[in-house]
């Protein structure tokens, strides 16, 4: 009897637990990461403007796209990077246009976002003075912060001082020995298998452990027809490449981890991708091959859906400075976005 009911607890805790929805994870697996590096190819920062009267006058020279806000997040400086293996990124950061002043609380408050989840930075490498200073000496003459009484650095800071060469490498929680768990979950409504990544440092899944592994939703924060929001996200992908709604999710064999201070451990990610966790920086990238396009977007609404998005027409102009201008790169950029 003993055995049996370990059994019925080990493989159907549902029937014993009724606190928590139960889900079986398929194909569970783990694996050790090992981090991942890029060198930086070609550099693009994009101002998206707001503000209608920033417009300028003529428009008809400009590329017409579009732009969707979601209403998540609203920064307005987005950093797009292509790497010399011809992948490509884009990570939004920062929240200042020539047309909004906002204090710097807000502008702290967006940086923090920015380094809690992929697409994101590691806050160590990027609030530490010592590496604004390497970076600086790119641009002789450019004011130094950090001669400053009360000086504070901010992610932008940094961002619009990289060049071509320099490398971004996977940090933040890959340094503490991190492993991928690898699993699979049925969508309720279409039956389908539905693959996902979560990230721990408990080690591989031991030998003796025979309990089936699920993934539970606490009763007091989510009935069905949350947990159903959180399968259809497989598709609509409104967050980016992670689950950010977190509706008290405990997944399988990470209830005890350690390192919970990394936000994103406990958020269910849809692919291997190389910005799911935070980025340093490593300047290897040289001074003289500096190379930047500046792209100004002026956004002009088009229509709202109930899901609080707003759909723009995306007007963009751009300019590439390089080491033939990088003085006026200095005053009309880094001075200004200082």
């Amino acid at each position: 009897m003993f055995l049996y009911n370990a059994y019925q607890r080990a493989y159907k805790p549902y029937l014993y637990d009724k606190n928590n929805y139960y889900y079986k994870a398929y194909n569970y697996s783990v694996k050790k990461i090992i981090p991942q590096r890029k060198v930086v190819k070609d550099i693009e920062i994009e101002v998206l403007h707001f503000g209608k009267d920033d417009f300028p006058d003529n428009l008809s020279t400009y590329k017409v796209g579009h732009y969707i806000d979601k209403g998540i997040d609203p920064r307005r400086l987005l950093l797009h990077i292509t790497f010399t293996d011809k992948t490509k990124i884009i990570f939004p950061f920062g929240q200042v246009t020539s047309t909004e002043n906002f204090f710097d609380r807000y502008e702290r408050y967006f940086d923090r976002k920015v380094f809690e989840v992929g697409p994101g930075f590691d806050e160590e490498w990027f609030s530490n003075a010592e590496n604004y200073r390497q970076m600086i000496r790119r641009f002789p003459g450019l004011h130094d912060k950090t001669m400053d009484a009360d000086f504070e650095l901010y992610l932008r800071d940094f961002l619009f001082m990289i060049v071509p060469g320099d490398t971004l490498y996977q940090t933040g929680a890959v340094k503490d020995g991190v492993s991928e768990y690898h699993f699979q979950l049925k969508n309720p409504k279409t039956g389908k298998m539905q693959s996902y990544i979560i990230y721990g440092n408990e080690g591989d899944i031991p030998l003796w452990d025979w309990q089936a592994p699920f993934v539970t939703f606490d009763k007091d924060f989510a009935n069905k027809e949350r947990i159903q929001e959180f399968f259809d996200d497989y598709e609509i992908r409104e967050y980016g490449n992670y689950w950010n709604g977190i509706y008290h999710i405990q997944f399988p064999h990470l209830n005890s981890f350690r390192g919970d201070r990394y936000n994103f451990y406990k958020m269910a990610f849809y692919s291997d991708e190389f910005t799911n966790f935070p980025l340093s920086l490593d300047l290897t990238g040289k001074s003289e091959d500096f190379k930047i396009t500046i792209t100004d977007s002026y956004l002009q609404e088009e229509s709202r859906n109930a899901k609080n998005e707003i759909h723009y027409l995306k007007y963009s102009t751009s300019k590439t400075y390089d080491s033939s201008n990088k003085k006026a790169y200095m005053n009309d950029i880094l001075n200004y976005h200082s």
